[in-house]
């Protein structure tokens, strides 16, 4: 069984720690459960509990009047606001539709998802899907899951769910008049979560920009080749959380250097990722926006 601590409700749900303990003393919102050395944890039902109840509240539901309903009137209520056409600023309806996405990944409800994504598309383009529900979204479960409170059946259900989408929408786009520099975008030999070079992929082939797309675990010498034949004027990768910074360091020197006439762009984890080296022709791509903000100049 996971085991939460308050510090991780807060992080998932939003609620600052002193109001969780607040809306326990005051409603009994959770009980804390204890471990045989006295330390309080929460289970993923409480977690579920409270990121459903912050979408109440984020819906104008008083806390003292949500904690005093019965299972019926709780469950009714979420029914309801699921429903509901928020007329709130974006950004509170921005972290409804993300809290949401947690709930779907979670309990692996693929129709609660395809709700959620039906619902921004009919309000926004595709694109402002992925920049401020999808990618935000993926951000919060990289967090999740590398502290062991995401399985690795719920991320690769909610991931699979997510590419399709992308595919459908890379395939849809209208195939308009290439314009400016050629993009190669690939994953390094070992690396295989291509879910992020594909929304990078959908980015830049809206802007009409020519791209060549070689997937997950492409050995260097296989990069170099393809290179030779197709001549890109970017290269665009991806790396997880690498076992050894030293590795990833090693590998962004070696791009450099094999492919010094070429820019490249690398993406990751910006926690690890802004503490290394780039040469002059290696660009960050910290956050989605960098790469948008680099294409808008």
């Amino acid at each position: 069984m996971v085991k939460y601590s308050i510090k991780d409700l807060e992080k998932f749900s939003g609620v600052k720690a002193h109001t969780i303990r607040i809306w326990e003393q005051r409603y009994q919102l959770l009980t804390p459960k204890r471990t045989e050395t006295n330390i309080r944890y929460y289970d993923e039902q409480q977690l579920k509990y409270l990121l459903n109840v912050t979408l109440l509240v984020e819906h104008g539901y008083r806390i003292s009047h949500i904690c005093s309903m019965s299972e019926e009137e709780f469950n009714e209520s979420l029914k309801k606001v699921a429903g509901i056409n928020l007329d709130s600023k974006e950004d509170n309806q921005l972290n409804v539709a993300i809290n949401e996405l947690v709930l779907a990944m979670l309990e692996l409800d693929e129709q609660r998802f395809e709700k959620i994504i039906s619902s921004s598309l009919l309000q926004r383009s595709f694109e402002d899907t992925i920049i401020k529900i999808i990618y935000p979204f993926l951000q919060r479960i990289g967090v999740m899951w590398r502290i062991g409170e995401v399985s690795t059946a719920q991320e690769h259900f909610i991931y699979q769910l997510i590419r399709q989408k992308v595919i459908v929408a890379i395939d849809s786009l209208i195939d308009r008049r290439k314009s400016g520099d050629k993009y190669l975008l690939f994953l390094p030999k070992s690396e295989f979560s291509d879910l992020l070079i594909l929304l990078f992929t959908y980015i830049l082939k809206n802007r009409s920009k020519e791209c060549i797309y070689l997937g997950a675990d492409i050995p260097f010498r296989d990069l170099k080749q393809v290179t030779e034949i197709t001549k890109p004027d970017v290269l665009l990768t991806f790396v997880k959380a690498p076992a050894s910074k030293i590795d990833i360091q090693a590998y962004i020197y070696e791009l450099s250097e094999k492919f010094a006439e070429k820019q490249i762009l690398i993406s990751g984890n910006p926690y690890f990722m802004e503490e290394l080296d780039y040469p002059n022709n290696v660009l960050l791509i910290a956050e989605v926006e960098d790469l948008i903000e680099m294409l808008a100049e």
